[in-house]
């Protein structure tokens, strides 16, 4: 069995083995070289997955677009751990990729978005939007909006677009804090 490191996506050894140059992972767009052997198949999901999927679904049921207040309060905790450079988005942007979050996530910075390929989280967030919960969640968007928050003073709305593998991060400046 090979798994891929980034999202967990599993295939036989013998279907691998078919899988022509250029493939990528379906769920989140790595190459091949990306999945590792495996003894065996991953039986059911991650437990702290479940744990934070149920927190998630729960927090969405009770608050809807108000648990807003909850994520980017997880998004400032985060924010503690960065080392706030002259561009607070490559700052965020650079903790996640060192800590394994995504395998790609670029800055633009003159337009305040970020581009986050090969996430980790990207099957969970899609079954999430499946359900209904809008992705106020997404670690990247509410430590990066923090992130900017404590930079420059202002307040910022996040948008997120579907992009390649993945999704681009949109920031717009709304208020001063």
């Amino acid at each position: 069995m090979k798994i891929c490191r980034i999202c967990g996506y599993q295939i036989p050894e013998d279907e691998f083995n078919l899988l022509e140059d250029g493939w990528v992972c379906p769920r989140c767009g790595v190459g091949k070289e990306e999945l590792e052997d495996s003894a065996e198949p991953l039986r059911g999901r991650d437990p702290l997955m479940l744990i934070f999927r149920a927190m998630t679904v729960g927090l969405w049921r009770v608050l809807g677009n108000g648990s807003q207040g909850v994520t980017r309060e997880m998004g400032s905790v985060i924010a503690d751990n960065i080392r706030h450079g002259d561009d607070p988005l490559k700052s965020a942007a650079d903790y996640f990729i060192e800590h394994g979050f995504a395998a790609s996530i670029s800055a633009d910075t003159e337009n305040f978005a970020l581009n986050v390929k090969n996430c980790s989280f990207y099957g969970f967030c899609c079954s999430l939007e499946d359900d209904g919960v809008l992705l106020s969640t997404c670690p990247y968007a509410n430590t990066a909006a923090a992130v900017l928050e404590r930079t420059t003073g202002y307040r910022y709305r996040i948008k997120r677009n579907k992009g390649d593998h993945g999704h681009i991060i949109e920031f717009s400046r709304i208020s001063k804090k």
